[in-house]
């Protein structure tokens, strides 16, 4: 069956019509579709590095875990390079601002490693001018993961990471500039107890030996300095108290035997209650922060004070009042200055 001339025209019309209507809907949406093959393949030519900038804006810092070893964060994500296959005409370019779905252009395939559940808050859109340079912004909120160190606990500085690495890219093919960084903050943040403090970022690589790879990165720091006015008012006071509730038992005749037993066990058993509830606020670490070295202190402090008044009473009951009374006075006076020792090499040395 042969094709008229007419019915060539027709059909071009058609198609013509049908490729009108599909972008004037992409432009009713406010989106501009691209080509797949942009998606792929790096808008730099082999052997030429793609420069990528990000940026970050800190709007909170509401909550570190120091259990789960995670911080909660609010914050504003910016990543920026160019594709000049995105560029326009010159008579096209002049305040031209097109907005591109992320999934149709290349991107340096951005990953935020300790992400532990963030979520995003804007589209998955960028912003692409006449010249090609490309814009992508982003809202996540959620937890990241920190490795923190506990062993200065409670007067810890903690550094918390948020960490980005290009997880397609080598750095021959993608480098993160050294301009990229916080670029601000608010002027305070949620987080309880912590005085906040951003730091520079950090550019760095990232490899792995079993597979060969190497990988840029873009570590962003904030500094956490712990608020010990908290740890002093709910462990330190605590265990002061029941350190001088066994310290009682001195003041007390070596022949008065049941209160004095009775002292020196109840403080062992509040002092073992609060020393668990302290350890419950940590994750399982091995090794003994400045807390555990008070805690341990205390707890040989208030075993000393039951040891001393079974041999004051034993010593009394047989006789030796005289030597009973020589010591209660001795460990009267000894046992406080021993819990000063104690504070020196826990808190201050």
């Amino acid at each position: 069956m042969s094709v008229t001339p007419l019915d060539l025209t027709a059909r071009k019309t058609f198609l013509l019509l049908l490729v009108l209507l599909f972008c004037g809907t992409v432009h009713a949406e406010g989106l501009e579709s691209t080509s797949q093959l942009l998606t792929g393949e790096r808008p730099d030519p082999p052997g030429t590095v793609t420069p990528v900038t990000i940026d970050i804006y800190m709007v909170d810092i509401d909550e570190i875990d120091d259990a789960n070893q995670r911080f909660r964060v609010d914050m504003f994500v910016r990543m920026a390079w160019q594709d000049p296959r995105l560029a326009l005409g010159e008579l096209e370019r002049p305040g031209q601002v097109r907005t591109i779905p992320l999934d149709e252009i290349w991107t340096p395939r951005g990953l935020i490693v300790n992400d532990r559940g963030l979520s995003f808050q804007l589209p998955r859109i960028a912003d692409v001018d006449g010249l090609g340079n490309v814009t992508y912004r982003q809202r996540f909120s959620g937890p990241l993961a920190a490795n923190l160190d506990f062993e200065e606990y409670p007067f810890d500085v903690q550094r918390l990471p948020i960490q980005i690495v290009s997880y397609k890219y080598s750095p021959d093919e993608v480098r993160i500039t050294s301009n990229s960084g916080i670029v601000g903050a608010a002027t305070s943040f949620s987080a309880e107890g912590w005085r906040l403090r951003i730091l520079d970022a950090v550019t760095s690589e990232v490899a792995i030996p079993s597979l060969g790879m190497v990988r840029p990165r873009l570590t962003f720091f904030i500094e956490a300095e712990r608020d010990p006015k908290y740890c002093m008012l709910t462990m330190v006071l605590p265990m002061a108290l029941i350190v001088f509730m066994a310290w009682t038992a001195f003041w007390l005749q070596p022949s008065i035997v049941n209160p004095r037993l009775g002292i020196s066990t109840a403080a062992i058993f509040s002092l073992i209650a609060l020393g668990v509830s302290i350890r419950l606020g940590l994750p399982q670490i091995s090794y003994l922060t400045r807390a555990d070295f008070f805690v341990i202190g205390c707890t040989v402090l208030v075993f000393m004070s039951l040891g001393v008044s079974v041999v004051v009473i034993r010593w009394a009951s047989g006789d030796q009042m005289e030597r009973a009374l020589r010591l209660n006075r001795t460990a009267r006076w000894i046992y406080p200055a021993l819990f000063g020792v104690v504070i020196m090499n826990a808190m201050v040395l």
